[in-house]
């Protein structure tokens, strides 16, 4: 187990615990997010340097191994624009991310919370889990899993600790590198939410169990006047016009997407369980809107996300990563709010559904709602 730490800033530290293990002569690091684990195999060494890179997205590690305990570097993530990096230090054999306290606040429960309140404001529900142990009759441990899920996603795999009066939480996937911190005054956590180097904001939170957002179900809506077809291109560059014969009386699944989105990975890698259940009753096709520069780029980025992560269904360049390129491409909706959105077709060619954004497997119980009522829907419009 290695500590690893990323600057955020001059006073801010975003911790992270990797295993490195070998197997069969080849070494492997598992980036560990709560119940996540982030296998990364494809490594290059130079001399005393190493090079990592992640699978799904257009980022990689790059450090400096100083002796058996010390490695030093820097995280670059090409997605994003200019020469974008974080430096990052790592020591052996530490297994956590914060000290081990006797705990003084609990935050487990569900909270209402509003990041931005100054500028803003965006509402979201943060779901937070404690674990307690018990020695010598006291209760030790200040270990908190959890997550934020807002109407365009969730923020995934949280982990970290309650240090004092304080909440720390984070993650680290290969896109983001998010840190959130929080005081908790009186009933209200006080907080402040940080993205990587180029993003920050504050947050507060009150307990509140009973705090929904919106339905993803009811965000997006389609316009019955206005016919949905396309003409992209596909991974091999060939034009793919839809409708099409292979659509013809077939339930459809059109995912909005872009490789450099965990949420989209997370819903990637759900319709490829759709895929292997359904077979040839049910048609897939991805719409993917990218980072990089002309077609070329975009066509092997997005190839490459496929074949790494074993998608067997279509997958089309739809443009450049934005929303609004996106709703050109579908006037049919009345707008693209979150990436991913997903559209289900029935049958005849009508829009049965648009799902805005993703509350992926870091969500627990809400992601395994969303799996069987969404498993049942695709059975009734198979079965219709």
């Amino acid at each position: 187990m290695w500590y690893t730490s990323f600057k955020l800033t001059d006073k801010d530290e975003l911790p992270v615990i990797v295993e490195i293990s070998k197997e069969n002569k080849q070494y492997k690091f598992c980036i560990i997010n709560g119940s996540e684990r982030i296998i990364l195999d494809d490594l290059q060494y130079s001399s005393d340097s190493i090079f990592i890179k992640f699978p799904a997205f257009a980022s990689e590690l790059r450090g400096k191994i100083h002796s058996k305990t010390h490695i030093s570097g820097n995280w670059y993530n090409h997605a994003k624009k200019g020469n974008y990096y974080l430096p990052f230090w790592s020591k052996y054999d530490h297994s956590t991310k914060y000290p081990i306290e006797t705990p003084i606040i609990d935050v487990s429960g569900r909270w209402e919370v509003t990041f931005d309140y100054n500028i803003e404001p965006e509402k979201a529900v943060g779901l937070f889990s404690s674990e307690k142990k018990t020695k010598d009759g006291n209760e030790i441990g200040n270990r908190i899993t959890g997550t934020f899920l807002t109407e365009t996603g969730d923020y995934r795999f949280l982990e970290g600790a309650t240090i004092q009066d304080s909440l720390y939480l984070s993650t680290f996937d290969g896109s983001h590198a998010f840190l959130f911190k929080a005081q908790l005054r009186s009933d209200t956590l006080w907080g402040e939410f940080l993205s990587g180097k180029h993003y920050q904001t504050n947050w507060y939170a009150i307990r509140n169990p009973k705090f929904e957002l919106r339905h993803p179900d009811s965000l997006t809506i389609a316009d019955k006047n206005i016919p949905l077809a396309f003409s992209l291109p596909n991974v091999d560059g060939e034009l793919y016009n839809y409708p099409n014969d292979a659509s013809k009386g077939k339930v459809t699944l059109l995912q909005i997407m872009g490789t450099w989105c965990p949420n989209c990975l997370d819903e990637s890698m759900y319709l490829k369980s759709l895929s292997e259940k359904y077979g040839l009753d049910l048609n897939i096709i991805a719409i993917t809107f990218e980072t990089q520069k002309g077609l070329e780029a975009k066509m092997k980025k997005v190839n490459s996300y496929r074949v790494n992560l074993g998608l067997n269904y279509t997958f089309l360049i739809g443009g450049d990563a934005c929303k609004s390129c996106a709703s050109d491409v579908f006037p049919t909706l009345n707008h693209i709010m979150s990436f991913p959105t997903l559209i289900f077709i029935d049958k005849t060619g009508e829009i049965r559904k648009v799902h805005t954004g993703f509350n992926g497997p870091g969500t627990g119980k809400y992601y395994e709602q969303f799996v069987q009522s969404t498993d049942d829907f695709i059975d009734q419009l198979i079965n219709e």
